[in-house]
């Protein structure tokens, strides 16, 4: 019970802030040869299902305990009112880490995945057969926990059906999301 309300106020979190996530910063240069600047997304939620480019706009980053956080929910949607979208959901594997990684599919029922289109078809990580070429597989490469701060990483891989074996491909998946809470 306490899964389904931390993920109810997740999505209460990306209806309020999904505006606030298109913040831009100025590149400082360094990277150009006339000194000028290049606006780059400050965070950002994407993804290629099954080859198509998705960019979740409204993205949410939440842990279950602030203080002490046993679980970190990942959402993104396409915005605050289409789909497709992404949510994970993932429990603490002694310790949030930099480099801490999960393999989401049939083998692991405690962290999750789910992909939900357009359509509304769901996919699901639980659903997906545990195989070298299966499932989703994500990695963190920064995890700075205070409110404000963020986490970054790679995800890729397949998600399936539970009703058969229609699967979607996820392929290219980058976030960088702040930490709501």
């Amino acid at each position: 019970m306490k899964n389904i309300q931390t993920l109810i106020i997740a999505f209460a979190f990306m209806g309020l802030s999904a505006c606030s996530k298109s913040d831009s910063t100025v590149d400082s240069g360094s990277n150009n040869n006339n000194g000028g600047g290049n606006n780059t997304p400050t965070f950002y939620f994407n993804c290629k299902v099954n080859g198509i480019a998705t960019d979740f706009k409204a993205m949410t980053l939440v842990k279950d305990n602030p203080d002490n956080p046993q679980q970190l929910f990942l959402v993104g949607a396409l915005s605050n009112t289409e789909l497709p979208s992404l949510t994970f959901t993932l429990n603490n594997k002694g310790g949030w880490t930099d480099g801490l990684s999960y393999t989401l599919d049939e083998n692991d029922f405690v962290n999750t995945v789910e992909f939900k289109n357009a359509a509304k078809l769901l996919f699901k990580s639980t659903a997906t057969p545990a195989s070298a070429t299966s499932g989703l597989r994500i990695k963190f490469d920064t995890i700075k926990l205070p409110k404000g701060e963020y986490a970054s990483g790679t995800f890729s891989g397949t998600l399936q059906l539970e009703e058969n074996t229609t699967s979607v491909t996820i392929t290219e998946g980058k976030f960088k999301v702040e930490f709501l809470n």
